[in-house]
């Protein structure tokens, strides 16, 4: 493989990570707002526990991406962090079922680009980490399902699959906002390491 095509393929990794390690910074301060606005004991331990995930990921994303060669961006997604965080504020008005549902449409998101993202992934290291983080959030994502079949709220109902719509619709706009920032960071990554290639740009699913 030539020294450029490497390159490219080292940078676009990097972004990569650097997107899920910011969607695990979305996710802690999505939890801190859902565990302070929970009525139900036992759902605020269970958030506590999946925010643990999130900071676990956080450190072993971290760790992946300076083992190779690049810088961790420690911070939220911009704008869409603001987005989601509203979401989730919304939902602490509307009541625990609210909050839930809320809380479902972030973890679909983390679930599906974890998944994408090991799948994808040539570094076994990387899938492997990956894959286990997708995990996480398929639980994370089932709980939620659950909690919200405990309350009556059917996946169903009429109102569920409007629900499950805008689920869906917020997830694929946020996607493609992300994608237009991951690409500003696979830029900056190129540039870090001297390169003046163009910025690659990263399929969304």
């Amino acid at each position: 493989m030539s020294d450029t095509l490497t390159l490219a393929r080292d940078v676009r990794r990097i972004a990569t990570l650097n997107d899920l390690l910011q969607l695990d910074h979305d996710a802690v301060g999505a939890y801190g707002i859902a565990i302070h606005a929970a009525t139900n004991e036992s759902h605020r331990e269970t958030l506590r526990e999946f925010r643990a995930d999130h900071e676990r990921h956080i450190e072993e994303i971290t760790r992946l991406i300076q083992d190779r060669g690049g810088k961790p961006i420690q911070a939220p997604h911009l704008p869409t962090s603001v987005f989601k965080l509203a979401i989730q504020k919304a939902g602490t008005f509307g009541g625990e079922t609210a909050l839930l549902l809320a809380f479902k449409a972030n973890e679909r998101q983390s679930r599906d680009k974890f998944r994408r993202a090991a799948e994808d992934s040539d570094d076994l290291e990387v899938a492997d980490v990956l894959a286990r983080g997708a995990d996480d959030e398929v639980r994370h994502y089932d709980w939620a399902v659950r909690a919200l079949l405990e309350r009556g709220v059917s996946p169903d109902s009429a109102a569920s699959r409007v629900e499950r719509a805008i689920e869906i619709g917020n997830a694929r706009l946020t996607d493609v906002m992300e994608g237009f920032e991951t690409g500003a960071m696979a830029l900056f990554e190129g540039v870090r390491r001297g390169t003046k290639d163009k910025p690659l740009v990263v399929a969304i699913a």
